[in-house]
């Protein structure tokens, strides 16, 4: 029943806005994305592209990939300047309209726990390889600090695979370039990024303005 309602729009949007409080998540990508105005964005598994709604008028482009045809329909016509593929994560390699794009910010928000580990790592070389100059801001749930939240988070959430911070940093020990960072928002929130984002800094900012 709860994947049956998630794929809907409206139930999906009620849940992120409501239980996961993903303004104050988005308001923070937004000042992240003013501080590099005019990138070509890459949103892997972008769900409805709630995010074109803060970040839009920073970017110079924006490919959404998602294998949810009914919020990409929502997405083509609420944001016809930009561009959308159907398609499923793991067949991400095979999308050969990658090749003409310029992306250089790649952004993953709440993907990663759908993975297993051996999928993660191979999508991360993939795009780092695809896209070498890019900067990466990975956004996704995370087990064990609050206990309470966490058990309330995990219960509501798809994803199979979320993961405790030591688990991410055992993926993530293969790719030297990159860091994580519980510091965000809420609790249960981790990033990951590369480190050609100073990231913290642009926290500090953000809170003290």
């Amino acid at each position: 029943m709860k994947n049956f309602l998630l794929k809907y729009k409206v139930v999906y949007r009620l849940y992120q806005n409501i239980i996961r409080k993903r303004n104050n998540e988005y308001n923070f990508i937004k000042y992240v994305f003013q501080q590099h105005k005019n990138v070509n964005v890459l949103d892997v598994c972008c769900g409805d592209s709630y995010i074109l709604d803060y970040i839009k008028n920073s970017i110079n482009n924006y490919v959404g990939i998602d294998n949810n045809s009914n919020y990409l329909k929502n997405s083509k016509k609420k944001f016809p300047k930009f561009f959308f593929i159907d398609s499923d994560i793991e067949k991400i390699h095979k999308i050969k309209k990658l090749n003409r794009s310029k992306i250089n910010f790649i952004f993953i928000n709440g993907a990663i726990h759908h993975l297993n580990d051996n999928k993660v790592t191979n999508l991360i070389f993939y795009l780092k390889k695809k896209f070498p100059n890019a900067k990466f801001l990975f956004i996704d749930p995370l087990r064990g600090k609050n206990k309470l939240i966490n058990k309330i988070m995990i219960t509501l959430d798809r994803g199979k695979y979320i993961r405790t911070k030591q688990k991410y940093k055992k993926i993530l020990k293969n790719f030297n370039s990159m860091e994580t960072n519980d510091f965000f928002i809420m609790s249960f929130l981790l990033i990951f990024h590369f480190k050609n984002i100073d990231l913290k800094k642009y926290y500090i900012k953000w809170k003290t303005e």
